[in-house]
């Protein structure tokens, strides 16, 4: 499968969907598969949130063509929501699926990004409910990032703690 037919399931799945801010959904989801580094992680950065916010599922996604490694990363990277989501980020940081781990640490990064210009916008316009609700997104976004040793870069190039940037699990 191409990545413009993955792509396209993606535009399909997340038709009329809207994020936290009333963007188009789709958005995230580009987002997170121009990050890949590769076409599996593309294809699966455009899929990774297809099985949870549609109706399609990994067999839909199987019979439409989606390559196999593709469709494994997605069976780690769909939460299934009686699980705990750091028991969950755990399960992929420690997958050994580079692919899934790679394209949740991008999903992960651009949730953090966005969140932190959506806060930023609810504390000028003086939405404290808002802010408030985003700061715990936020704060449980790092926290995932943190599990996988993600250490976000200030503008100079260091990491929060001074250290180089290492991805634990993906060396």
């Amino acid at each position: 499968m191409t990545i413009e037919e993955t792509l396209q399931i993606a535009l399909d799945a997340h038709k009329g969907q809207m994020d936290l801010d009333g963007k188009p959904a789709i958005l995230h989801s580009i987002a997170v598969g121009i990050m890949g580094d590769n076409g599996v992680e593309i294809k699966a950065g455009f899929l990774h949130d297809v099985v949870e916010d549609s109706d399609l599922t990994l067999d839909d996604l199987r019979r439409k063509g989606v390559d196999d490694e593709v469709l494994a990363a997605l069976e780690l990277l769909t939460h299934d929501k009686t699980t705990d989501y750091f028991e969950y980020v755990h399960r992929i940081a420690h997958s050994g699926n580079y692919t899934a781990i790679h394209t949740k640490i991008n999903d992960l990064k651009h949730n953090l990004d966005r969140g932190r210009k959506s806060n930023k916008k609810a504390k000028e316009l003086n939405d404290i409910e808002k802010s408030e609700r985003l700061a715990k997104i936020n704060e449980k976004h790092q926290k995932a990032l943190d599990i996988f040793g993600y250490m976000p870069l200030y503008d100079d190039g260091r990491s929060r703690d001074g250290q180089p940037v290492s991805l634990k699990g993906t060396e």
